[in-house]
């Protein structure tokens, strides 16, 4: 190791300033980071390119090109699922909101899996039964059950019949980032237009 030269120092003080952003991004989104490992998968394969490359670059140099291809490698399946050949197009959609200034912001009761039962109903449009929910999230049916209960309790979904659950306004509201959840007075001040009274 000579010393840092320009073009290193340069190279580390980007990567250190992106793994900073990439920090703050999960701080922000927690709840996604939290459930959703693809997105931690895509994020380690960033910040090892950015912090990893340049400090391989200084320290071991003939180790940059295994750092990247690992780095490259995490990134590819953060973004491609190989056993089920998708490119988790749906799933970054999710993730990635349409405007950065509505964010989301769950309410202490809520869980990282009601963000995804909200939004299995929301790209349906229509009545579903925990049974249907579970089998297009992933979860169990006892468990989507459980807060389909909370999540009726709260307003965020109505129950249309027996065993079957409609999105209500408050929850697609919530969806789009126009509800802010959390406080006592989110709930008591609100009506079904969103307007407070």
């Amino acid at each position: 190791m000579d010393g840092l030269t320009p073009f290193a120092g340069y190279n580390l003080a980007i990567g250190i300033v992106v793994a900073l952003e990439l920090l703050y991004f999960l701080s922000l989104e927690a709840s996604v980071a939290a459930y959703r490992r693809f997105v931690l998968v895509t994020v380690a394969g960033v910040t090892l390119a950015v912090i990893a490359g340049p400090i391989a670059e200084l320290v071991a140099p003939a180790l940059v090109h295994w750092v990247h291809a690992i780095a490259a490698l995490l990134v590819v399946f953060g973004l491609y699922d190989p056993v089920t050949n998708d490119t988790r197009t749906t799933e970054w959609a999710r993730v990635l909101l349409s405007e950065p200034s509505r964010v989301r912001r769950p309410a202490e009761w809520m869980t990282p899996m009601d963000d995804e039962i909200l939004a299995a109903f929301h790209d349906t449009g229509l009545a579903l039964t925990p049974s249907v929910v579970a089998f297009n999230t992933g979860f169990s049916r006892k468990e989507v059950n459980r807060r389909l209960i909370e999540l009726e309790a709260h307003g965020f979904v109505d129950k249309v019949e027996r065993g079957k659950y409609r999105l209500a306004r408050r929850g697609e509201r919530y969806l789009r980032g126009q509800f802010r959840t959390g406080s006592a007075t989110d709930d008591e001040g609100e009506d079904d237009s969103g307007i407070r009274g």
